[in-house]
Parts: C-alpha cells; sequence; structure tokens
C-alpha cells in the first residue's frame, strides 16, 4: 500500500481488455523523513543554499502541501534521491512529474528536475553530473521557457519549443510523457503545452513528420496564458511620464533667439515617475495550451534517434537569485493516467486551497491600500485647511 513515506515502487494491476499492469517506480511527496532518502551534493559546499521543509507561507491544512523550498539568495541548490532500483525506458510511456510554487516574485532561477544514470555519486551531484533528462521552467527577467533536454548518447540537447512557465504564485503541476515509438507531450496543470516526435523537436536527425501546412489554428483557440485584470485600475497618483522640463531653469540673459533659436528649459529626469504601470493579470480560464499544426509523415525519415535510458536517480539542480521555490510531489511512473491521477488531486485539493488563500491576501492588499489612499486624501485636506487659516490670520 502506498503510504505518504517518500518513495514508493508499487504494481497496480487493473483490467479493461485483458490485463494492464501499471508502475509507479517512484513517488515522493516530502514527509517529515525526507532527509533520510535525500542527499545534499558537498560540491560548493560553500555556494549552497538550505533546503527547507514546509507548506509555505500561507496556513495549508492539507498535509500533502508540505514540500522543500529554497531559503537563501543567490544560491545554488544541489539535491538528490537514489531510486530504489534503476528504471530502463525502452518498451513502456515514461511520464516524469512533479509540483512547483514561485512564492516568490521569480527573477532568474530555475525551477527544473534532473533525471540521471545510476552511476552518479551523490555527494558530487550537480552541474557536472551527466543528465538523461532535464524538465521544468527556467526564468531570467523576459527570458520564460520550459525546458526539455534529452540526452542524445552522451550530449544533451534542448527542447526545440519553448513554451511559457505559470510564474504566479500557486502551485503548478508539470509532466513530461515519453512514448517508445518516439513521440513525446508536455503539460502544465494537465494542459499540453507541446507535443510532436523527437526527430521533429530535437535537433537530432531527419525528422519523422512535418508540420502540415494546411493546418490552421482554430479561431476560437486561445492561446493567451494570462490576461489583464479588468478590476485592476491605474492608480490616479500613478505617474508614467519620465522626463519632464526644469521648471527651476531661467533662460539665460545672453540668450539670442535669432541666432540660438527659440530658448526651452532643460530636460531632467521625473523625481515623481514611478515606471511604466502595468494591470495586474489573471490566468485565462479559457488557455487551451500552446497550438501547433497537425504533423505529417515526412518521406525522408531514416529511423529512431533516441536510444533507452536507464534512470538510477532523481535530482534538483538549480541556481536562483530570489530564493522561495517549492519543489513537492514528484513522480516517475509508466503510466500517464497514474500521473494525471496524482495531478488532479493537487489541484483538486491543494491548489483550492491556495486560491482561497490568495483571494483573502488580494482583499487585504486592496483594502490596505484604499485606506491608505483615504489616509493621504485626509492628510493633503488637512493640509489645505491648514494653509486657509494661515492666509486668514495674515489678513
Amino acid at each position: 500500500m502506498q503510504t505518504r513515506a517518500g518513495v514508493s515502487l508499487v504494481l497496480l494491476v487493473f483490467g479493461l481488455v485483458g490485463v494492464v499492469s501499471a508502475k509507479i517506480y517512484f513517488h515522493e511527496e516530502f514527509d517529515r523523513d525526507w532527509e533520510s532518502r535525500w542527499q545534499k551534493t558537498q560540491a560548493k559546499a560553500d555556494q549552497q543554499g538550505a533546503f527547507e521543509w514546509t507548506k509555505g507561507k500561507w496556513p495549508l491544512e492539507n498535509e500533502m502541501a508540505y514540500g522543500l523550498q529554497t531559503t537563501t539568495d543567490s544560491k545554488f541548490y544541489e539535491i538528490s534521491c537514489r531510486l530504489s532500483a534503476p528504471v530502463t525506458t525502452s518498451e513502456k510511456p515514461l511520464a516524469f512529474q512533479y509540483s512547483l510554487r514561485f512564492e516568490q516574485d521569480i527573477e532568474c532561477g530555475g525551477g527544473y528536475l534532473k533525471l540521471v544514470g545510476p552511476d552518479y555519486k551523490s555527494e558530487e551531484f550537480g552541474a557536472d553530473t551527466p543528465v538523461l533528462v532535464m524538465f521544468g521552467p527556467d526564468v531570467c527577467g523576459g527570458d520564460n521557457k520550459i525546458h526539455l533536454m534529452l540526452d542524445f548518447d552522451g550530449k544533451g540537447k534542448l527542447w526545440g519549443k519553448t513554451p511559457p512557465a505559470p510564474t504566479d504564485h500557486l502551485t503548478h503541476v508539470y509532466t513530461m510523457l515519453l512514448y517508445p515509438n518516439e513521440t513525446y507531450e508536455v503539460f502544465v496543470d494537465m494542459v499540453s503545452v507541446g507535443n510532436g516526435t523527437i526527430s521533429d523537436d530535437w535537433d537530432v536527425a531527419i525528422p519523422k513528420t512535418i508540420p502540415d501546412p494546411n493546418d490552421k489554428k482554430p479561431d476560437d483557440w486561445d492561446d493567451r496564458m494570462y490576461l489583464d485584470d479588468p478590476a485592476s485600475v491605474k492608480p490616479a497618483d500613478w505617474v508614467d511620464v519620465e522626463t519632464i522640463e526644469d521648471t527651476s531653469a531661467t533662460k539665460p540673459e545672453d540668450w539670442d533667439d535669432a541666432k540660438e533659436g527659440e530658448w526651452k528649459p532643460p530636460i531632467i529626469k521625473n523625481p515623481e515617475y514611478k515606471g511604466e504601470w502595468k494591470p495586474k493579470k489573471l490566468y485565462n480560464t479559457n488557455y487551451k495550451g500552446v497550438w501547433t499544426p497537425k504533423q505529417i509523415p515526412n518521406p525522408e525519415y531514416r529511423g529512431s534517434v533516441l536510444k533507452p535510458y536507464t534512470i538510477g536517480g532523481i535530482g534538483i539542480d538549480v541556481w536562483q537569485v530570489r530564493h522561495g521555490t517549492i519543489f513537492d510531489n514528484i513522480m516517475l511512473t509508466d503510466s500517464r493516467e497514474e500521473a494525471f491521477a496524482a495531478a488532479k488531486k493537487i489541484l483538486d485539493v491543494q491548489v483550492a486551497e491556495e486560491k482561497v488563500f490568495e483571494e483573502k491576501e488580494r482583499k487585504e492588499m486592496e483594502q490596505k491600500a484604499a485606506e491608505e489612499r483615504a489616509a493621504e486624501a485626509q492628510r493633503e485636506k488637512d493640509e489645505e485647511n491648514d494653509f486657509s487659516d494661515d492666509v486668514k490670520q495674515d489678513l
């Protein structure tokens, strides 16, 4: 029976037509004993940040919310867990899934996981460890993408597609599926954000299929992950004019308009400038994922390109400028159904509860902002009254 106590290897048998087996090779939900299974690297010890076992800033009631959170800015986070037995990808699908929450406003940092071979050394795990699969988001400034790097004969090559990752403060579930016929699919919260064939989407060989030039995106396909919040209004006192004329400047006495042209005061940086105002973003409930045209057979295709992997461990290996990311619910299985069942539970229970706290937090912030505006308006009124009283006294 599978329990919350981290890593589990189970065999589930179910019947549809005949008997089909589904294996969960690894399932880590990070219980209190997680440190007995995960080993921190000894490499670059003075540059390593510590993980905290926590639910994050919100007092969530469900126990599944516990995960590992990064705790210090500008640090490496490198930790790994060895599988109870190596897993070979050959005749069955491979589903690799985990949940991730950017509790911080992510500026520059990774949120991906790695699958490594059985010969890796836990105490040396890090950037130099050979990687079979690297999967997950990487955000740095305006560069936001979900990575899927695969090993091809010792060379790691990145996915040709670059769908964006959610950057809000809720938990999201990332799922990667590799199939024996060398097709794949990537999901975020059970919504497909990319699929195709290995030969098409990695720069490794002649593609097995090519995009159908006659396939067009449906008119009702919504590929916008976030929308502007219509309730988000630019504050009346928001100044977005970056430069202004220097009102303290005066025209030089020796200025000759006839010779030098009309005098204009110099331009200076506006001390009231607050930057470009942008409305708050809301997750688009009609988001359908990234649309891609259907593929048609390529007559020039010459055969398979991806060799089977033997997986021996799973690791976190990231650098983060700002800390606060929570890793949780890591699963490795040969069943899409098992992965999606776990993902659905996370979304229905944990994320649903997070949204309640997020909404409460939003209302509290709006109330605080309204109180601050009211207080500022009262201060201005009081100053006007004081000025009026001073004028009367002078008269």
